[in-house]
């Protein structure tokens, strides 16, 4: 059976079913899927042309371009599947999260990878300061935009080389769809959850555009400040995305707002085998002075903007389900998850799973992993926070395991501020339930073509006039290319944009609580 994972930020692993395993899935599945993964072509090219020949493989996750798959009706409805067959799977999503799963055809396409825990382990979207510069400045509360700036001018004065290298104040990344680390701190900063490029009102569920907004231009306004001081990364409209992790990763870079999956796995994580400790990075929700709640941290109990589905191609659509569903079971939850019992995993007397020392050292060893197919399952159906036995989805969701994991630095930053866990304050406000989910997530479909044609309007502007206002060289400068963007961005039609996402939150919120 042949699989397509559409997603360009995962790693591929060369043959995921030959490990030791992927040999036991088809054991418990009969399954031996032959996994293609996303290579040389972006997500929308190599959907586009899947599309155009027809030629689709069994089981697709196609990520971001999802939605064109469902609305070309190559994708087969799991409905009568889930019925009849939905021995598992009807374990794992609760009623809530089919139905939040169904399309606006009332229909269910696929099985949902985003649970969306709230987990010991997180750490949140926020602005990032190195553990260095926290403890220099003896632990000082990080909460506003003004007082994060100053903390970085005055730890770059200070240190203006780390390890003989310039030290670079503020970096983010520009290159292709990672544009989001510019454009997305606004709405944050405002007090608003992460709802790409709108805020949402929290009562009415209208949603409007932010990009021209005076807390954009002030955001805008102080980053070209950094700028003339030196502060931003001189490379940063020109650097891609490895030339932005090296960075990171070389622990010369002091602040930056991102998203952890974005660099925790790669930049911080190279930091931390190379025992750079204070190097490593602290995430805080930067606000306005004025407003009361951050909203950088939001319960989704399940993400539905895509996940697997079976195509129309499959030949055998109800051994695929069925293969789908065995997923779902416990036994194939601990195998992707803990890995296989006594080698990769141990459980105590009552049933209580845990690692060794010996284990979990193995757990962090990359080339172990890979040989042992051990972390590269996350794209299949799977629990929310905890099996059906009651332990933990995997061992990062426990507690005292993740405690242990910390390092010396991350537990001395935990004992300054009086946290146990880097989603407590002050490291996130209290996380609050969205009805709704994410706005970015909401696909635009194909017949919506002025609201397609509007967001890309949006971007082009953006991508041309943001740089611009960064690097002005004057503060004249600032307000010259400020009127001409917005003047621009006038001439978007972003309004049906506006009108299309609010449309789709309040059909959501309608038909989902």
């Amino acid at each position: 059976m042949t699989f397509f994972y559409g997603d360009s930020n995962a790693d591929p692993h060369p043959d995921l079913f030959s490990t030791p395993i992927g040999k036991e899935i088809t054991k418990l599945t009969g399954v031996k899927l032959k996994i293609e993964y996303l290579a040389g072509q972006d997500e929308a090219t190599k959907i586009g042309l899947m599309l155009a020949s027809g030629d689709l493989p069994d089981l697709i996750h196609g990520h971001q371009e999802h939605g064109k798959l469902i609305e070309a009706g190559v994708l087969v409805p799991l409905d009568n599947y889930i019925r009849k067959y939905g021995k598992y799977c009807k374990q794992i999503y609760s009623a809530k999260d089919l139905k939040r799963l169904r399309q606006k055809d009332g229909k269910i396409y696929f099985l949902s990878p985003y649970r969306n825990e709230i987990t010991p382990d997180l750490k949140p979207d926020g602005f990032w300061l190195p553990i260095d510069l926290l403890e220099k400045a003896k632990w000082p509360k990080v909460r506003y935009w003004e007082d994060y700036q100053q903390l970085i001018r005055d730890y770059v004065k200070k240190n203006p080389t780390i390890e003989g290298k310039p030290t670079i104040g503020f970096t983010f990344i520009t290159e292709s769809w990672r544009f989001f680390t510019l454009t997305n701190p606004p709405s944050y900063l405002m007090g608003y959850q992460n709802d790409g490029d709108v805020i949402v009102d929290p009562k009415t569920y209208e949603a409007k555009v932010y990009a021209t907004m005076e807390e954009s231009k002030r955001y805008y306004k102080d980053l070209n400040k950094m700028w003339k001081e030196g502060l931003i990364d001189k490379e940063v409209f020109v650097q891609n995305y490895d030339t932005y992790l090296s960075k990171i990763a070389q622990g010369r870079v002091v602040g930056f707002y991102d998203q952890w999956w974005q660099f925790g796995y790669d930049a911080e994580a190279s930091l931390r085998n190379a025992k750079k400790y204070n190097r490593m990075h602290i995430s805080f929700p930067v606000v306005y002075k004025g407003v009361q709640r951050a909203k950088y941290l939001m319960i989704q109990p399940i993400g539905a903007r895509d996940g697997i589905s079976i195509t129309k191609k499959c030949k055998d659509p109800v051994t695929a389900f069925k293969f789908l569903d065995t997923l779902c079971s416990l036994e194939a939850q601990k195998l992707m998850y803990w890995g296989i019992k006594g080698v990769d995993c141990s459980v105590d007397k009552n049933g209580k799973m845990y690692l060794t020392d010996k284990q979990r050292k193995q757990r962090e060893d990359p080339v172990y992993r890979k040989k042992q197919g051990l972390g590269y399952w996350w794209v299949f159906p799977h629990a929310y926070l905890k099996l059906q036995d009651g332990n933990y989805r995997e061992p990062g969701f426990d507690p005292e395991y993740v405690y242990k994991n910390f390092t010396p630095a991350e537990k001395k930053v935990l004992a300054a501020y009086k946290a146990k866990y880097f989603l407590q304050p002050p490291f996130t406000d209290p996380p609050l339930e969205t009805p709704y989910g994410f706005a970015w997530e909401i696909n635009i479909p194909a017949d919506k073509t002025q609201v397609t044609i509007a967001q890309q309007k949006m971007t082009e502007v953006q991508r041309k006039y943001l740089p611009q206002l960064v690097m002005a060289k004057t503060d004249a400068d600032f307000e010259r290319i400020w009127k001409e963007y917005v003047q621009a961005f006038e001439k978007t039609n972003y309004k049906v944009y506006e009108q299309f996402k609010t449309e789709m939150i309040r059909w959501r919120v309608k038909n989902w609580n």
